[in-house]
């Protein structure tokens, strides 16, 4: 097996639901989306998935949250846009543009600052 993985930056805004403190409050961060796909074997070209395809792929997928209130868009206007929320939404968005027989999403992190982090994965 092999893993390879990418990194975007998002700057968005939410409000969290149900969370008490300042949670509750609109606030924002510069989300860091880290996204890894897993392959079987590598492809003709020795790759597993070309770096200049899946960062592109990811950056494509988060751009809708650029610069927006995250509690006004689908699917956060219903779905609480907690850290792991949006890691799920991400992975399962991702999955849908890459996933094959040889390749898989695995895992996708989500950073809310330098040290709190989220993670939506597959084992």
């Amino acid at each position: 097996m092999w893993e390879i993985s990418t990194e975007t930056v998002v700057a968005a805004a939410h409000q969290l639901r149900l969370a008490p403190g300042e949670g509750e409050r609109l606030h924002g961060h510069n989300w860091r989306i880290k996204a890894t796909v897993r392959a079987t074997e590598l492809d003709s070209r020795g790759f597993v998935m070309d770096f200049n395809e899946l960062g592109p792929t990811l950056r494509a997928l988060v751009e809708p949250y650029e610069h927006v209130f995250l509690n006004e868009i689908a699917p956060f206007d219903e779905v609480n846009p907690t850290a792991e929320n949006i890691a799920r939404v991400v992975f399962d968005n991702l999955a849908a543009k890459v996933d094959d027989v040889r390749l898989s999403v695995v895992r996708v992190e989500i950073w809310e600052n330098d040290v709190c982090a989220a993670a939506y994965f597959k084992g």
